[in-house]
């Protein structure tokens, strides 16, 4: 378990530095720089995703789960979506493997 959260921490720390590359070598000519929201990068990645996801979470798990939660997160900046998440499994990954050293349990 502590391999995958170690790993998932990696990964968002990684994906935080990759959209905040995008976000310094491609800056909106109209505004400068500017924090792109998650929901503009995937779309700009996968638009079929983003919509087939849409559709499966209204129609198949719970509706109400879409417009506040989700739509939600991806209106935030990505960097943030992708490097809170990351910090956080990184330090919960090096408070344990310091734990794991020192002896305790």
């Amino acid at each position: 378990m502590r391999l995958v959260g170690c790993s998932l921490g990696w990964f968002l720390g990684l994906a935080a530095l990759a959209v905040a590359g995008w976000e310094l070598l491609a800056p909106n000519a109209a505004v400068g720089y500017d924090l792109r929201p998650a929901g503009e990068l995937w779309y700009r990645l996968a638009p079929g995703s983003l919509n087939l996801l849409q559709a499966i979470v209204e129609r198949y798990i719970w509706p109400p789960l879409w417009d506040p939660a989700i739509v939600g997160i991806l209106q935030f900046p990505a960097l943030m979506v992708f490097a809170v998440p990351g910090l956080v499994f990184a330090g919960v990954c090096v408070l344990l493997r310091r734990r794991r050293k020192s002896g305790f349990r």
